[in-house]
């Protein structure tokens, strides 16, 4: 593939990193107004908190493997598509279980970032430009966490908890539209 094309999927990576880290901070943002709503006492919040991590670190593996077998264009898209949905779908929550429940599924699709993502750059860019490429990629997810709670903070509180889910996620399947134009169909 050409060679702008292959830094537009350094930058789609990129860009996938900073709406993954968007994705995960809401919760922890907007707890203090989600506990009230929800009645979530501190046992309740620190399970909430790392039902997250219970799929996403169980994940790594199986989608490294993954990763290594299968067409990353639609395993990455997949992915980032159900991550997308757990998060916009966050927004109708009513009950802790079901909220549990979409962060265990943000997890899932959240694991394909970082196996599927150096997989990427292992495939599309030479070992001179492995270091550069994976960079930019890990990037964004600092980029997510740099910006990302003041911008999620501001929604919150203009748009209440459940409308920055809706906003955030739904919105970020945008990003589906350039990462299946530019991204190789075969790989």
């Amino acid at each position: 593939i050409s060679n702008s094309r292959r830094w537009s999927i350094a930058g789609l990576l990129f860009a996938s990193g900073f709406i993954n880290y968007l994705d995960r901070a809401i919760l922890s943002v907007a707890l203090p107004v989600i506990a009230i709503d929800l009645h979530l006492g501190p046992a309740s919040k620190g399970v909430l908190l790392s039902a997250f991590f219970w799929s996403y670190a169980l994940m790594q593996l199986p989608m490294g493997w993954c990763s290594d077998r299968f067409n990353l264009r639609w395993l990455y898209a997949g992915s980032f598509a159900v991550w997308s949905l757990a998060c916009g779908f966050t927004g109708f929550v009513g009950t802790l279980s079901v909220l549990i429940l979409l962060r265990i599924l943000l997890g899932i699709g959240e694991s394909v970032y970082l196996p599927a993502g150096m997989k990427i750059v292992n495939v599309f860019f030479s070992s001179r430009d492995h270091g550069l490429a994976s960079g930019l990629m890990n990037c964004g997810t600092r980029a997510g966490l740099a910006l990302g709670a003041p911008v999620i903070a501001w929604l919150v509180v203009r748009y209440t908890w459940k409308g920055t889910f809706f906003i955030v996620g739904f919105s970020s399947l945008l990003w589906l539209v350039p990462w299946l134009l530019v991204f190789p169909s075969r790989n």
